[in-house]
């Protein structure tokens, strides 16, 4: 299983998405790929600091469809998650490059469940070295 994070989830939802990326994507088995709850919250903290307006309702839609979507397979957040996250925070720390919570947690929840991430980002993940990343942007 393939996690998408928050960047790979908002190009998806683009007035243009990125060729390579839809391309990607859709050579994808349906229960190959997913997203996690972490993205959930940071896309909908995302679309609620837009002013009220046409773009926000029509990303409220795109991001709707999105999680019906996904629905059944988002990935959570839980103990077994928790503890690789604090791994994640503790090791990327010690090698020098901290991470943030959230990319912390989307890192934890991967290797908890042995999921493969898919980021534009992979220089913020290069540090986890138990992690297995791929760029859906190349």
């Amino acid at each position: 299983m393939i996690i998408a994070d928050t960047n790979v989830v908002s190009e998806f939802m683009r007035d243009e998405p990125d060729p390579a990326v839809l391309s990607w994507a859709g050579s994808l088995g349906p229960s190959d790929l997913t997203i996690c709850v972490v993205t959930v919250e940071e896309i909908e903290r995302g679309i609620r600091r837009l002013p009220t307006g046409k773009r926000r309702r029509q990303l409220e839609q795109r991001w709707q469809r999105l999680v019906a979507a996904f629905r059944e397979a988002i990935l959570v957040y839980d103990v077994d998650a928790a503890e690789a996250t604090t791994e994640v925070l503790a090791s990327t720390e010690a090698a020098g490059r901290p991470m943030g919570l959230a990319d912390a947690q989307v890192a934890g929840i991967c290797m908890a469940g042995g999921h493969q991430l898919a980021t534009r980002n992979v220089r913020d993940f290069e540090a986890v070295a138990e992690l297995s990343v791929l760029n859906p942007f190349c």
